[in-house]
């Protein structure tokens, strides 16, 4: 016969979850896609317009590989041993998304920056906007792995045992705390 207990946790679990909670979750992968997204999207087209090849820009998107092989494992093993009074994990989220909102401006603005830097209007190829792209396109993508690290899938589980109104115990050696 079920315990009383079990019988609430069964009601508490056939009820729906609150539009609140499915938007909370919905959000943490809809960041993380939108940084990427902001990549794939502006790589090419706007490195063009700076006057780099298509054969040339191609080069550029070994920053992905290369960074997610180097950071991801780093950022995951100092944050696994970090002793921060603000957690584990929330140091490295607000250094990268600092970085990621850094790197967009300057994306953004490297034409801008590189004409002041010394870049002819009249040139095809704008070197120093090239340059702070490049730059701030690494930045970028180094920030989004930052963030990336068992952020999304952490949060994920978390969540998921919010909305289906599961008691959560969680596990030390994973935990985002």
């Amino acid at each position: 016969m079920p315990t009383s207990a079990n019988q609430d946790q069964d009601q508490d679990q056939d009820q729906a979850s609150p539009l609140w909670k499915i938007i909370a979750v919905a959000s943490i992968a809809a960041g993380v896609q939108f940084g990427w997204a902001l990549q794939l999207s502006l790589l090419t087209p706007y490195v063009q317009l700076l006057g780099v090849t298509h054969a040339w820009s191609s080069f550029i998107w070994l920053c992905g590989p290369i960074s997610g092989i180097v950071v991801q494992p780093i950022v995951g093993y100092t944050s696994d041993r970090s002793k921060s009074k603000c957690g584990r994990r929330k140091p490295f989220i607000t250094i990268g998304t600092t970085l990621i909102c850094s790197s967009v401006l300057l994306i953004g603005f490297a034409a801008d920056l590189g004409y002041l830097l010394g870049d002819s209007l009249h040139q095809k190829t704008k070197p120093r906007a090239v340059g702070l792209f490049v730059i701030g396109f690494w930045i970028l993508d180094i920030a989004n792995n930052m963030v990336q690290v068992r952020t999304l899938v952490e949060n994920a589980r978390i969540y998921y045992y919010i909305i289906t109104n599961i008691n959560y115990e969680p596990d030390l050696h994973r935990s985002i705390h």
